[in-house]
């Protein structure tokens, strides 16, 4: 992304913990080797995306989570003017 858009914001939105993951996977249904799959997956792709992040997200809600988006995005416009 930051080569076709080197102005891009890149937001990492993250789980509030593994275990907090795993839930929600089960309660959609997902059968036990997917959520390992996942698991082992997040944790790689929260090492990687950390380390491009402008900014990170906990998403314990969407309601929440949302909400820091749109302030992160009006603080980079702001800062950007």
């Amino acid at each position: 992304m930051r080569s076709i858009r080197p102005d891009a914001t890149l937001i990492l939105l993250l789980p509030p913990s593994p275990a907090i993951q795993e839930e929600r996977l089960r309660a959609r249904g997902d059968d036990e080797d997917h959520i390992a799959r996942r698991l082992a997956e997040g944790a790689e792709e929260e090492r990687l995306g950390r380390a491009i992040a402008d900014a990170v997200v906990i998403n314990d809600t969407v309601a929440q989570a949302t909400a820091d988006v749109g302030s992160i995005l009006v603080l980079r416009r702001s800062a950007s003017h």
